[in-house]
């Protein structure tokens, strides 16, 4: 695991910028991250949708949006992780050596085509995160 080099750091915060416009094209929400709820309306509106949006990029922004939710509420770090599978931006922490890879997380469930589920996901994962490691 390393660091968020600076250009990694940017793309998540143009990640976060993409999250807030289609936040905003789909639940008239204009904050930074948009909150859990206007993601889930972003990815409903998007299955619904015939703007052409592509699907990497719904699953990059709310992806990343959605970590942020889990980073501040847990206290866990942004790195890259490397498998023998290759890199991936995931969220880090210790103790219990966590690692969360929230746009795969995302992504699964995208494809899979189900809404909503960005929010109760964010419960679900804070709460496992707090069994394992003390409050931030």
């Amino acid at each position: 695991m390393s660091p968020l080099s600076e250009a990694e750091a940017q793309w998540c915060q143009d990640q976060l910028a993409v999250a807030g416009v289609l936040a905003e094209a789909y639940a008239g929400d204009g904050t930074t991250p948009p909150s859990l709820t206007s993601l889930d309306a972003v990815v409903a509106g998007w299955h619904g949708d015939d703007r052409g949006i592509d699907v990497n990029t719904v699953v990059n922004a709310v992806g990343v949006a959605f970590g942020e939710h889990v980073a501040r509420d847990t206290g866990l770090s942004w790195v890259i992780a490397t498998d023998e599978h290759g890199t991936d931006l995931a969220l880090h922490g210790r103790p219990g050596d966590l690692l969360l890879h929230p746009a795969n997380a995302v992504a699964k469930r995208v494809v899979e085509g189900r809404t909503p589920f960005v929010a109760a996901l964010h419960a679900e994962v804070v709460a496992a995160v707090r069994r394992v490691r003390p409050q931030p």
